[in-house]
């Protein structure tokens, strides 16, 4: 592969979340009322009571409401050393009483203060970590807030295989490349409600091809299942030496200029394609 495809495949990175479109509040219509009989006075005007309701909202525009707990230091350990279910599930109910965790978990960004987002996105996720009641039970969700073109940078989770579902009317392509011995990627191209599924280590992505926000919802298969940026990990944190031998020797990237190559990688998510970007007019 010329060494400029494969540095811009690897420089690929992650989405950032923008306010998604708030359902509006649609008047309500009178009730019917019967004419009045031949002879009766007229009917008093009718009254209006105004009653305001808050909007519907996804995404960003969500009020925060209360940020999600942070649970206590320690506890997680705890609750896997528990030597059943139910003696485990009695120590989450007490501290769910207490007031130290809670049964329910926000994926708003609002209520996830401290998820640093990328320029095209941010990843809201569940795991037992800051969501307790997960602990022992195998599975976590993620709620991924794609900016217009944002991509979700190439990666893999090495303790979860995912299931990701597209929730807004909003069109979005995806990818993996399965591990040596089947290099061909896999790629299909998602619409609202359509899901697809990236096995447990293989090399996955999502780009949002509008020029709108967009919302995925991934499932994944563990409590704890981790996740690898491909192209930051690589390039940022891999001896220069050895990506200069694992590249080739490209003439692009030498001892002078990869330590300013790598610093310049953006962070997951990251603003899309070029194409999606001209096509949406967004500064790149």
């Amino acid at each position: 592969m010329h060494a400029s495809i494969l540095i811009a495949t690897l420089a690929a990175s992650m989405v950032s979340a923008t306010p998604l479109m708030a359902r509006q509040q649609q008047p309500s219509q009178p009730a019917f009322a019967p004419a009045p009989s031949a002879g009766s006075p007229p009917p008093p005007p009718p009254t209006t009571t105004s009653i305001t309701s808050p909007p519907v909202t996804t995404g960003q525009l969500g009020k925060p409401g209360t940020p999600n707990k942070v649970p206590p230091k320690g506890l997680v350990g705890e609750l896997l050393t528990e030597d059943t279910t139910v003696t485990r599930f009695k120590d989450i109910k007490a501290q769910i009483d207490a007031g130290a965790i809670s049964l329910k978990f926000d994926h708003n960004p609002a209520a996830n203060p401290n998820v640093t987002a990328g320029m095209g996105g941010q990843v809201d996720l569940a795991n037992r970590a800051n969501f307790p009641v997960l602990t022992g039970l195998g599975i976590s969700s993620a709620t991924i807030f794609f900016q217009p073109c944002g991509l979700n940078t190439p990666h893999v989770h090495p303790r979860a295989t995912e299931y990701f579902t597209l929730a807004t009317d909003t069109k979005m392509s995806t990818g993996f490349v399965l591990e040596n011995g089947l290099t061909e990627e896999f790629k299909t191209n998602l619409t609202i409600w359509q899901g697809t599924v990236f096995p447990q280590g293989s090399i996955h992505w999502q780009q949002n091809d509008d020029c709108k926000p967009a919302v995925g919802v991934a499932g994944l298969n563990s409590e704890d299942p981790g996740a690898s940026s491909i192209a930051q990990n690589f390039l940022r944190f891999t001896s220069a030496d050895v990506v200069d031998a694992a590249l080739g020797f490209p003439a692009e990237i030498n001892g002078e200029n990869f330590a300013q190559f790598a610093a310049a990688l953006p962070a997951s998510l990251s603003k899309g394609v070029k194409e999606c970007l001209v096509r949406c007019n967004i500064p790149h």
